[in-house]
């Protein structure tokens, strides 16, 4: 792995199969792995990484890159898993003795509870302090945008994007949208809409009892889980709490609905708050 750019004290890197990533290196006793949310990337967190005293890596997913051109090949969300997981299991390696905690925002929160699955038996990590999951899916009900990327043409987006504004409640939501679409308009939306497609096909249609059971993966690779969970998300809690009770995980994870929207989880503040626990 290897440095090329610097944000301050912030360091983009490459790894050897062509994935980038920002790392705010540390001593601290901690490593904290951040996945983004669909069509976003790795500066999501550039401003914790700016400014927290531990060691934190932004991953970036492959063609997500915030300035990568077109011609890459879209990638399947099987490959991506594979990536990303070489990725925790090499660099936690190289920090041998730091406690690893993994967050992940909306599909960087599935991300995770696909990392889980794929290290079931003992396969690479092999512990994990803590895992923070923002806003992960629970079905395909809380899809919307992922719905609307994988039915638009790669080729014109456009109108999804109106589309999505329109869904906008207030104004606050629709600047967070516009903010959101500003971000992922540059990007390759080949890349997008494979990846929409390929999570629209791992989530049930409804139903809470699928969740329940991957957020049960994640609990037995690490030692603490803790849901963080946007507004919306108040419709869905008590059968969220019910699907978890049923693999007695209704008491061991934390569960925190706030009163945020669901893109001002990724703030700053926000992001020290949830992680204090267990980066403190």
């Amino acid at each position: 792995m290897t440095s090329a750019l610097a944000f301050g004290q912030v360091t983009e890197g490459r790894t050897s199969t062509g994935l980038r990533y920002l790392e705010r290196k540390s001593d601290s006793d901690t490593l904290t792995f951040f996945f983004h949310g669909l069509g976003l990337d790795a500066t999501d967190y550039l401003g914790y990484l700016s400014h927290t005293d531990t060691h934190g890596i932004a991953l970036n997913l492959r063609g997500y890159e915030p300035d990568r051109s077109a011609g890459i090949p879209p990638v399947p969300l099987a490959s991506h898993i594979r990536l990303a997981a070489a990725f925790v299991e090499q660099v936690s390696r190289e920090n041998a003795g730091k406690k690893i905690v993994l967050l992940g925002f909306s599909l960087g929160a599935d991300l995770i509870l696909q990392l889980a699955e794929h290290w079931q038996g003992g396969r690479g990590i092999t512990a994990v302090h803590a895992a923070v999951l923002l806003d992960p899916n629970v079905n395909q009900s809380t899809m919307t945008i992922s719905r609307l990327f994988a039915e638009a043409d790669p080729t014109d987006p456009v109108p999804a994007f109106k589309r999505l504004v329109n869904l906008a409640p207030d104004k606050d939501g629709f600047r967070s949208l516009c903010h959101y679409l500003a971000k992922v308009a540059p990007k390759d939306f080949e890349h997008v809409a494979q990846l929409s497609r390929d999570m629209i096909t791992y989530w049930r249609p409804d139903g809470y009892d699928q969740f329940g059971a991957r957020l049960h993966n994640v609990t037995r690779v690490a030692d603490h889980v803790r849901l963080v969970l946007s507004a919306a998300y108040g419709e869905h809690l008590s059968a969220m709490r019910t699907a978890m009770g049923r693999h007695g995980d209704r008491d061991s994870v934390s569960v925190e609905l706030t009163e945020f929207d669901h893109f001002d989880l990724i703030d700053e503040e926000r992001l020290t708050s949830v992680l204090a626990p267990f980066t403190g």
